[in-house]
């Protein structure tokens, strides 16, 4: 919108379209002279054109219209001259000077004493942002002069989006040049807001490229934290081309010290398109009030991006990197509350490809998880698998499918210390049979048999339980059966209900029984994923049962349609071996982190509910509740909701881990855990304000991790938005950090934050 406005308001438009030296003549060239009187001078190489009151001279050439009370034409130098009560319209725009002058040869030209009212954008815009108000700027200067084909100048110019009898904003400026469509310079550039100077700028570089993107440095920004201090932000933007871009920038922060980063991106086909981002943060040493080292100087750095690349041969290439080295530094520069609670780091790229029924997959990844100051690392160095998805045999429905896996892993239980260190290479291949049945359509069952091989060439010592290099082979045999049903529906009608007319409850129970063959050496597996926790020996039944009720509602214009708006569903699971409640991933609270608990040997799995409402497409919630028979008491609880309109949005959750005591994993309240976090906001519904609140509160700990209170209001041209959050960061050994941000928003030339930044305290608690 910024380069609409300078554009139009310096005649880019008038100047191209203007007539040429045989459209400047009186009767011919395609543009129509309308006038009242004629002259000529002495000398024959001027002509003067003169309008009377009411009845002023008008050039029109196409959309374009020239009105003023006096036109000369400099026949020999090929130049217009007009005076008194000069205007300019075209396109949306229209200008008013005392005179102006155009060199019909070179079309350079100027207007003076010049002002008037232009579009900003032929793009569609929300009005509703800034009360409905059309798109349309007033500016003003004493001089507008074309200086080349594509450039020009101004002299003491003002800009406003706000076209309103006393204008609520604008920017003055004692010199401009520009390029259309390239870039624009400022000199001495001041921001005012109700006549109040808020910002001043002596050099200004500002892009005006049709795809806003052109290289040059970006508007700093401010702010300020409690841990941070005053921060003062620039990014240097560099468009290398219409596919390619990066961005440098840097960060000072007056307490704690500085940032360093850099930025990439390209797209180079609609699948093929990657980001990067470096930044290395160098924190100063902090010294106490009574002289001592309260933190030493130290460096981080971080890694993140994505790529996602097709290569030929029907090949896909991915990669992720979202690496930090220093966990501290991660939480203390981060605003958003999930990047500030991540623990883990990553690494990883992958290849894959499918020609036909065949797939490859391979992948190199590193996974570090930090618990306290120690971290635990995976690594995949690298691992592939080879498979032939299922199809059927001999045009039955009985299908066959197979796959190859291979793994080069290593594990460290604490990436400091080399002891730690696992390694394993692992081949593992299966054949899977599958075989479908229905009996009606209330009764349905599923047969499964896979054969599975697979190979370790490390293992574990049976007796001192130390890993050595002895190679372990496991053959295993699976065969599964899944029965759902007798299925059981029963059909209410409602006809005078105002939300359905007709109800539908579904009953189906289901079991499925899984045996594998006897394996005798499962101590010894060296474990790393699902495959080396697969138990041998062990019959395993899961029962449950779901109930669902269907709406038939209406949605939009069409018909009606059955909707399922809420479903209870209740399982469980009995393991012949005992140990099979401590590797069952299907239960949460069974299976944890290896380096963390494993739930105790239990013939019974926790009794799992799970309640799903989903009534309309803007409201819904969910329940969750794991519970423990063998000790009668929950282990785990969540739930939340969710609900979006046209004022109102809110999101809450809740999750909750209880403390059992005598259950592995449980028993340990420091393993304890009470979240509740809310996120809502309210607006108007036709725009123009809004309010929002977030929250998350550690009830167990009786304390707030983050409090984030922002508002925003927009009237006719101009708004204003506050930003208020607290963060705790007194696990890090300071207090809580606070931040407060206010920024305007301009019609026509976007946002900025105060000078001032925010309010806090600067002060580290010992």
């Amino acid at each position: 919108m910024f380069r609409s406005l300078i554009v139009s308001c310096l005649l880019g438009a008038a100047l191209a379209a203007w007539p040429s030296r045989a459209a400047a003549q009186i009767t011919i060239g395609g543009c129509q002279l309308v006038f009242t009187d004629a002259g000529d001078s002495a000398d024959k190489t001027r002509r003067e054109l003169r309008g009377r009151p009411g009845n002023p001279v008008e050039i029109r050439c196409g959309e374009m219209l020239l009105i003023a009370d006096e036109v000369d034409h400099l026949v020999i130098e090929d130049r217009l001259l007009t005076r008194g009560s000069v205007v300019f319209q075209q396109e949306g725009t229209r200008i008013a000077a005392d005179r102006g002058e155009m060199n019909l040869k070179t079309r350079t030209g100027f207007f003076e004493n010049a002002n008037g009212t232009l579009q900003l954008t032929d793009r569609k815009i929300d009005k509703t942002l800034f009360g409905t108000q059309e798109p349309e700027a007033i500016f003003s200067a004493n001089r507008i002069e074309k200086t080349g084909p594509r450039t020009y100048k101004l002299t003491s110019a003002v800009f406003s989006a706000c076209v309103q009898p006393n204008r609520r904003w604008e920017i003055t400026s004692s010199h401009l040049t520009f390029t259309v469509d390239k870039y624009a310079i400022m000199r001495g550039a001041v921001l005012k807001v109700k006549e109040v100077p808020i910002l001043y700028l002596p050099f200004f570089y500002y892009p005006i490229q049709e795809d806003n993107r052109a290289t040059g440095f970006l508007m700093p920004s401010y702010g300020s934290s409690s841990f941070r201090g005053f921060t003062l932000s620039n990014a240097f933007f560099w468009a290398i081309n219409r596919s390619h871009d990066a961005m440098i920038y840097h960060d000072w922060f007056a307490s704690s010290g500085q940032q360093f980063g850099a930025d990439y991106r390209y797209v180079a086909g609609p699948n093929s398109r990657g980001d990067a981002s470096v930044s290395t943060i160098r924190e100063k040493e902090q010294v106490g009030v009574n002289g001592t080292v309260t933190s030493a100087a130290r460096q981080s750095f971080a890694v993140r991006g994505n790529i996602s690349q097709t290569l030929p041969g029907r090949i896909r290439f991915q990669a992720r990197a979202d690496y930090f080295t220093d966990v501290t530094a991660q939480q203390l520069y981060q605003v958003d509350l999930a990047a500030f609670s991540r623990r883990s780091r990553y690494f990883g790229a992958d290849a894959s490809g499918n020609w036909g029924r065949l797939r490859f997959f391979a992948q190199a990844e590193r996974s570090d998880v930090f618990y306290g100051s120690s971290a635990a690392s995976n690594r995949y160095k690298p691992r592939a698998s080879l498979s032939i998805s299922e199809a059927p045999i001999a045009g039955t429905k009985i299908t066959l499918g197979a796959s190859l896996d291979t793994i080069n892993a290593e594990r460290f239980d604490d990436v400091d210390r080399p002891e730690t260190r696992t390694a394993v290479k692992r081949h593992d291949g299966q054949v899977t049979l599958r075989i479908p049945l229905a009996i009606g359509s209330a009764l349905t069952f599923r047969g499964t048999v896979t054969a599975r091989r697979t190979e370790w060439n490390t293992s574990r010592d049976p007796v001192t339980g130390k890993f050595v290099d002895t190679p372990l082979r496991r053959n295993l045999l699976e065969m599964r059966g899944q029965m759902t049903g007798p299925t059981f529906t029963r059909v209410f009608n409602t006809p005078g209900n105002g939300f359905s007319d007709r109800f539908k409850h579904v009953i189906e129970p289901s079991v499925t029984v899984t045996r594998t063959s006897a394996f005798d050496q499962f101590s010894q597996v060296v474990q790393f994923d699902h495959v080396d926790t697969i138990l041998g020996g062990d019959t395993k039944v899961t029962y449950g049962i779901v109930n669902r009720l269907l709406a038939r509602v209406q949605q939009g214009e069409g018909p009606r349609t059955a909707r399922e708006i809420m479903n209870v569903e209740v399982s469980q699971t009995y393991y012949s071996n005992s140990l099979g409640a401590s590797y069952d991933q299907n239960y949460q609270s069974s299976f944890g982190n290896l380096y963390y608990y494993q739930a105790p040997p239990s013939k019974l799995s926790p009794l799992r509910g799970t309640f799903n409402f989903t009534p309309t497409d803007a409201v819904g919630g969910r329940f969750t509740v794991e519970y423990d028979t063998q000790f009668r008491a929950v282990r785990n609880y969540s739930a939340s909701v969710n609900t979006s309109g046209s004022a109102f949005d809110l999101t809450a959750n809740w999750t909750k881990r209880q403390v059992i005591p005598g259950l592995q994993g449980y028993s340990n309240p420091l393993n304890a855990d009470h979240f509740i976090s809310v996120s809502s906001r309210a607006r108007k519904p036709n725009g123009g304000a809004s309010f929002g609140y977030s929250m998350t509160y550690d009830v167990l700990r009786e304390r707030r991790l983050q409090q984030r209170i922002g508002a925003v209001y927009n009237a006719q041209c101009c708004g204003v938005s506050v930003d208020y959050a607290v963060t705790n960061l007194k696990h890090l050994g300071l207090q809580n950090d606070r931040k407060f941000s206010l920024s305007l928003t301009l019609a026509g030339v976007g946002s900025f934050s105060n000078l001032l930044g925010a309010f806090g305290n600067n002060e580290i608690e010992r």
